[in-house]
């Protein structure tokens, strides 16, 4: 160490130039997340932290042992998880009613019990204290004393919490289908992001980036036309009974998917007079994607999920599902700060024998799992963690699933109030581009 001092004395700063603090001391960082303040925006509408009234994915179960408690932040807000007296995952808010210290750095001495690593409160899952260690089993705070349970539901071995301040609902009103289906194989993958979690939904109801954000990605790669065509009209959406967005289906792929089509097909490159040049510039991406489209025909059969019709889409409290032919995807946008969302993503499978079983996982785990939820997904993850949402906005017709997102968030989630005009000055944006190009209204 004290000759890498020496040298840098040496060095003395040399060779400088502009390039180092260029974007100032935060480099590349995330911008910071910051909500506008107009009243007329209805971001400033959406809670930073999430909406608490709903379940939420948490953690695998197998993490959870059975001699140490495991802290787990959501929502903002720190959680305790343990094992029963029965083996199930129970979860209590991480502060000791006694003196405030993290029940998560104490441990469970006694099956199916943490103690508070202070004085040793110790609480079964139901958040009673049943022992106080340090004032021996004479304690007066014994049944006095009680931690704040959250409840907790284990499904194909994921911990799901109820966050809210009410009673719980059904957990089938807010966890995907397929993990209450035997037949079904869910496997699910953990990230983080460094970015708001609203700004992360937002990017999955995105209806022109594929072909441009992903264009590099090995999904897109074999595609020809990057699975979205161009056009400036925005996709055609609906809120389906206030808990879900949704695409609706243009059977004549006409006025969005087909706007630039030639005799019913979509040409490779389009020619834009301003910049004096094609998009894609190149062409070389054909020599291969026409193998990879034969393949693609082939899937054109009965796929092996049928989404329930409010599960399709996005969906609260901040759920994206897409039915592929041979697997549903779900992307889950977990709050844990208002700068850091939780990324958890399920790959769901249906095989039909112990075979498919097990090519399925290991399909998974050797290449898929890279493919979907790391390759794929860190392209919108460098695109969105740039946006600052505290600036006004200039929005378009392609716009129109994020305004229905936002009405959807603000107007019908569970527990949430928000006060916001009927429309914003954003939203007449995207309803006087639509009149421009003679569609029928957005959202």
């Amino acid at each position: 160490m004290g000759a890498m001092r020496t040298l840098s004395k040496i060095r003395g700063g040399w060779p400088g130039g502009w390039k180092q603090y260029a974007r100032g001391l935060n480099g590349s960082k995330t911008p910071e997340f910051v909500q506008p303040t107009d009243p007329d925006d209805r971001r400033g509408a959406i809670p930073a932290l999430g909406l608490r009234e709903y379940w939420y994915p948490a953690l695998p179960a197998k993490d959870v042992g059975a001699r140490k408690p495991v802290g787990l932040k959501l929502l903002g807000i720190d959680l305790v998880l343990f094992r029963d007296k029965g083996g199930e995952v129970k979860a209590l808010w991480d502060y000791c009613p006694h003196r405030g210290a993290y029940l998560s750095w104490g441990n469970c001495f006694w099956k199916g019990f943490v103690s508070c690593p202070y004085h040793g409160a110790t609480f079964d899952g139901s958040g009673e204290c049943v022992e106080f260690i340090t004032e021996g089993p004479d304690s007066k705070m014994v049944g006095r004393l009680k931690a704040r349970p959250y409840p907790t539901v284990t499904l194909k071995g994921l911990v799901f919490v109820w966050m809210g301040e009410g009673q719980p609902v059904d957990p089938r009103e807010d966890i995907p289908p397929e993990l209450f289906d035997d037949r079904a194989v869910v496997q699910a993958t953990f990230r983080y992001w460094n970015c708001n979690w609203m700004i992360a939904l937002e990017n999955t109801g995105d209806a022109h980036n594929m072909f441009y954000v992903h264009r590099d990605s090995f999904r897109v790669l074999r595609s020809r036309t990057g699975g979205r065509p161009r056009t400036p009209v925005g996709y055609r959406v609906k809120i389906v009974d206030n808990v879900s967005v949704q695409r609706m289906k243009d059977p004549n792929r006409g006025g969005t998917e087909g706007y630039y089509a030639v005799d019913g097909k979509m040409p490779y490159q389009l020619y834009h007079p301003r910049a004096g040049g094609n998009w894609p510039k190149h062409r070389w991406r054909l020599l291969w994607t026409w193998f990879f489209d034969i393949f693609e025909r082939r899937k054109r059969h009965k796929p092996h999920f049928e989404n329930p019709p409010n599960w399709e889409g996005q969906r609260l409290p901040g759920i994206v599902r897409n039915n592929h032919h041979t697997h549903m995807y779900t992307r889950w946008g977990v709050p844990v700060e208002a700068d850091l969302t939780r990324a958890v993503y399920f790959y769901s499978t249906r095989p039909r024998t112990a075979w498919g079983r097990f090519y399925d996982r290991l399909a998974f785990k050797l290449f898929l799992e890279w493919m979907y939820f790391f390759n794929f997904s860190d392209q919108d993850y460098d695109a969105m963690r740039s946006v600052r949402y505290q600036y006004p906005e200039y929005l378009s017709s392609t716009d129109s699933p994020v305004v229905a997102l936002r009405k959807l968030v603000t107007e019908h989630a569970r527990g949430l109030n928000a006060s916001v005009p009927a429309e914003t000055a954003a939203e007449k944006l995207v309803k006087e581009a639509d009149e421009l190009l003679g569609m029928h209204p957005g959202p």
